[in-house]
């Protein structure tokens, strides 16, 4: 499954793709519900995740640049059965992960057009939604040039510029001599106290920072990728990590936010810069044109790589229906029962009372559901590792022990989330967390059905033929 050969993807268009599809200024309110310790969480997050996840894919992709991501990696590793159960998790992940993302769109979108009204009804904001992510999913069936295209404007003028309206405004407000609405001091910025809560707050920002194992699965649509990944990897990192902490200072600058404002906290903070420097314009309307142009942007190539790994891993074991590709060399089947999971996902939660409370709980079973395939990730690149000594690594981590390390880093925090994910919070209902850990288990059940008729389908079909 590959493309025209002139049409790969070179380093800009790969940084682009990646700074969208991870970056997410979403984040920024979330995180600064904890106050000042905000900025030691990023860093805590970048090293303990960010950094070893980036440098296990780096290493991956650059060794074996096969279609797939994930899936191809764990198959080397593990074989068959474990390639499709990664896909399977990594696939149906993702119908967690959307729908927090779409809702966000929604609202940005009643920023946009200043019809904020709109997010008064959980039922108009899914419907909104539903809408929207159907028309990126047919937009996506064109391929991964048309996810380049749309990311190419959508990360500068979707993500770069808010980013720079945020910290910029920030900085103004300090310039200008304005109080600040959060005490910054050498005790607020460090953890007071490691709670429950705390440490379910680092999980999230972690999982802010997901997202660098999709680049694998677009390795064969990328020019020269054992020099590309990891210039790629390292550039995106910087960019990231420097944009999420500078971000949520300058936003702590200026507003105070609690939990169940993070839907439209954002806008909470433009309307306080609109009001204080007096502005021309609506600083909350020009935001919400430019996150809908970033989900826009971005949308598209989250929506392409998880069905493309489902893809790689399944072609022995689903059924054909299912692995039907179009012209422009896209799963389309799988593209539009992804596109199907998510619009019942998004149905359910219109239930919710609130936004915020859709929004939080939408996150977390998306934080769950994601980390799973992260275990086959690490174990597969230290299998590869002490086994496959003879395959060039053009990029490596030196040092077998260092290796290790990361990979120990690594996994110890990815079975840390998963494990506190499932523990409730004091103030979580059961309508919040039966989702989170009946999704998960129902997911799980699906994939081992699937696989069984799926090989027991293929013995039949060989049987016949021979």
């Amino acid at each position: 499954m590959t493309t025209i050969k002139s049409k790969k993807l070179g380093l800009m268009g790969l940084s682009l793709i990646s700074i969208n599809a991870i970056l997410g200024l979403k984040n920024i309110p979330f995180a600064s519900t904890i106050g000042p310790s905000a900025i030691v969480f990023w860093i805590a997050a970048a090293f303990l995740y960010f950094i070893p996840i980036s440098l296990i894919v780096a290493e991956l992709s650059t060794t074996y640049p096969d279609q797939g991501g994930i899936s191809a990696w764990v198959k080397r590793a593990f074989g068959e059965k474990a390639s499709f159960l990664a896909g399977w998790f990594f696939w149906v992940a993702n119908f967690t992960y959307y729908p927090s993302l779409l809702i966000g769109i929604t609202v940005n979108l009643a920023y946009a057009i200043n019809q904020q009204q709109i997010m008064d009804s959980t039922w108009t904001t899914n419907i909104i939604s539903i809408v929207i992510f159907w028309l990126i999913t047919l937009l996506t069936l064109k391929g991964t040039r048309m996810s380049e295209k749309l990311a190419s404007f959508g990360a500068p003028l979707g993500v770069v510029v808010p980013a720079l309206l945020i910290f910029g405004f920030g900085i103004a407000s300090l310039v200008s001599g304005q109080p600040s609405a959060t005490p910054f001091s050498a005790e607020s910025v460090m953890p007071n106290s490691v709670s429950f809560n705390t440490i379910m707050f680092l999980s999230t920002l972690m999982f802010a920072f997901s997202g660098m194992e999709m680049l694998g699965t677009i390795a064969e649509d990328v020019k020269n990728p054992q020099k590309t990944f990891p210039k790629a990897i390292f550039i995106t990192s910087a960019i990231i990590a420097v944009i999420y902490i500078m971000a949520t200072v300058a936003f702590q600058f200026v507003i105070q936010i609690t939990p169940d404002q993070t839907a439209n906290a954002l806008y909470l903070f433009a309307d306080k810069v609109t009001a204080q420097f007096n502005l021309p314009f609506s600083l909350s309307q020009l935001l919400g044109i430019c996150f809908v142009i970033a989900v826009v942007g971005s949308l598209s190539f989250l929506i392409l790589n998880p069905s493309v790994m489902m893809y790689e891993s399944g072609k022995k074991v689903l059924p054909k229906a299912l692995l039907k590709i179009n012209k422009d060399k896209m799963p389309v089947n799988l593209i539009l029962w992804q596109a199907a999971g998510v619009t019942v996902i998004l149905l359910f939660s219109a239930f919710i009372p609130t936004i915020s409370a859709a929004l939080n709980m939408l996150i977390l079973m998306a934080t769950l559901a994601f980390f799973i395939p992260y275990l086959f990730l690490i174990s597969a690149y230290v299998k590869l590792r002490m086994t496959d000594k003879t395959t060039v690594r053009p990029f490596k981590i030196k040092h077998n022990a260092a290796a290790y390390i990361v990979a120990g880093v690594g996994l110890l925090s990815v079975v840390g989330t998963i494990v506190l994910t499932l523990i409730p919070s004091s103030d979580t209902t059961i309508s919040e967390y039966a989702p989170m850990v009946i999704g998960p288990v129902l997911f799980i059940i699906l994939g081992l059905v699937f696989y069984k008729v799926g090989i027991k389908e293929k013995k039949t079909e060989y049987k016949k033929a021979s």
